[in-house]
């Protein structure tokens, strides 16, 4: 009877050992926004650009603290009466890819949502709005605002 014990150990050392040797060992991802600021301001001006670029041309949108996001609107689509979102790929940052939509409320006003994320890096933007009513791009980490969906 002093048998099953040993065996029982030995089987779950075995387990808890293929289970940690089975997981994925994440690598660091570069940092591709190390060198701006974790904040940075937005104008309505600059967002609502890039809604009246069509799709496959060349747009700049300057922000302040001196951050030019620059690439192609690869889409800008009217999903809705009320919602447009338009996409800008730039090869300045990786290829990273700034997702923005112009959401139009009942009283005609505009919120803007968005995100910069390039997957092969820590980090991105987000866009929110602060409580005075100002647009900032807010740092993030890119595996925190998407879900990895890669099967193994």
């Amino acid at each position: 009877m002093k048998r099953p014990i040993p065996i029982a150990l030995l089987m779950l050392f075995a387990l808890l050992s293929a289970t940690a040797y089975s997981q994925n060992t994440t690598t660091a991802k570069p940092r591709l926004f190390a060198n701006f600021p974790d904040r940075i301001n937005c104008s309505v001006t600059e967002l609502s650009k890039a809604f009246t670029t069509a799709a496959t041309r060349n747009i700049d949108l300057s922000f302040s603290d001196n951050f030019l996001f620059s690439g192609t609107v690869t889409s800008n689509v009217v999903k809705y009466a009320n919602l447009q979102t338009a996409v800008i790929k730039s090869p300045r940052f990786g290829d990273a890819i700034f997702v923005l939509s112009k959401i139009t409320v009942a009283d005609g006003s505009s919120n803007y949502v968005g995100h910069i994320i390039n997957t092969k890096y820590f980090d991105g933007y987000e866009l929110k709005r602060d409580a005075s009513g100002n647009y900032q791009l807010i740092k993030i980490e890119t595996s925190k605002a998407i879900q990895d969906c890669s099967q193994n």
